[in-house]
């Protein structure tokens, strides 16, 4: 990969500033969606809930529709930035220019929670992210943020690793980067075959991740000392 300045990786559109900073405080993803017709949402679910004989008097039931519309408007925020480009540029806003002595594996965990595609049920579990910077590096707390924009959508397991792995890498453009995600699925628990201890793992590995064995490895040793005790 050729060398490349910081200017020629910030190259982007204009962005609002309210925005940018939304999004690295963390508070764009809970910011009210007002493209969402609440009223509409909730008299569909409602009608949902009685196809399947729900008693819609019992006192317990009677605010459901609301709230589990305002739930799925919360966990689907991520829909609002699909714009892989404007994210981009958001994100860039919290990078920096990496040493260029810098050639060491980064690594960032943390957890994630989403709603299967499949089923509309839960799956959550732990991640961890590697990459080796080119030119630049990003916050740590960022990468997290990166993976709450696509958990916040209907997902697999398989789709949600390979977006992080696919917008850090547009971000940053690194010389390689790595994403594993465990996770425990309540669309096996729940229905199914119904396991109780069933758990999923999925590896994105790409550039340097890929070619040289021993980053691969230095990698998937963190993952077997971090990744397995959540």
């Amino acid at each position: 990969m050729k060398n490349r300045t910081p200017a020629d990786l910030v190259v982007a559109p204009r962005v609002d500033a309210v925005e940018v900073e939304a999004i690295i405080e963390d508070r764009l993803l809970a910011r009210p969606r007002a493209s969402v017709d609440r009223e509409q949402l909730q008299h569909h679910l409602r009608e949902a809930l009685k196809l399947l004989h729900v008693d819609m008097e019992d006192e317990n039931i009677r605010d459901t529709p609301r709230r589990w519309a305002e739930s799925l408007v919360t966990m689907t925020s991520g829909y609002d930035y699909t714009d892989l480009k404007k994210l981009t540029t958001l994100f860039r806003k919290a990078c920096s220019t990496a040493d260029e002595r810098c050639q060491n594996l980064v690594v960032i965990g943390g957890t994630y929670k989403t709603l299967c595609a499949h089923h509309i049920l839960p799956f959550f579990g732990h991640f961890i992210v590697g990459y080796i910077p080119e030119a630049m590096i990003i916050g740590a707390s960022k990468i997290p943020r990166i993976v709450e924009v696509h958990m916040r959508r209907l997902q697999s397991q398989e789709h949600l690793a390979h977006d992080v792995a696919d917008t850090i890498e547009r971000i940053l453009e690194p010389r390689g980067i790595a994403v594993w995600m465990g996770g425990v699925h309540l669309c096996m628990v729940m229905r199914g075959v119904e396991q109780e201890s069933s758990f999923m793992e999925t590896n994105v590995l790409r550039g340097e991740f890929r070619s040289d064995e021993r980053t691969r490895q230095e990698f998937m040793s963190i993952v077997s000392r971090r990744g397995q005790k959540g």
